[in-house]
């Protein structure tokens, strides 16, 4: 018997020891984004959604965005991998808040939200920050 090969890009899915899941990052996108428009869809109805099951969204998003934002990323022709327009630059997100770059990072903090690589934000934490900004102002 012969046991599948691991493709050049990393491992394959799994299922670990415990019980959990591992996905390779090159694949988190292609879960994340209809996971996530499907759970917007039910807190819009009024559903609940469960922290754990928040936690885990964040991680696939975490992992999607840091795998988009790669330098190999040009490299990978994934029709899976999320459109660049996904995400906003610091200087994008200043001259949206009408800040410099170096205040989008302290507020930011102030309100728990993280780049999703260097000099990136997910367009929901920007859209999320404006919405601070302007209902703070």
């Amino acid at each position: 018997m012969t046991t599948p090969r691991e493709p050049a890009h990393g491992p394959l899915p799994a299922v670990l020891d415990d019980g959990g899941v591992y996905l390779p990052p090159s694949v988190a996108f292609a879960f994340w984004k209809p996971l996530r428009d499907s759970l917007a869809r039910h807190r819009a109805d009024g559903g609940h959604i469960r922290p754990e099951v928040v936690a885990a969204m964040d991680v696939l998003r975490a992992s999607a965005y840091a795998h988009m934002c790669d330098p190999e990323q040009d490299k990978r022709t994934s029709r899976d991998d999320p459109d660049r327009t996904d995400l906003v630059t610091t200087g994008e997100l200043a001259g949206r808040l009408g800040v410099t770059g170096f205040h989008v990072r302290r507020l930011a903090a102030a309100a728990g939200i993280t780049r999703v690589a260097h000099g990136r934000w997910a367009l929901e934490d920007a859209d999320r920050l404006a919405e601070l900004r302007r209902t703070r102002s």
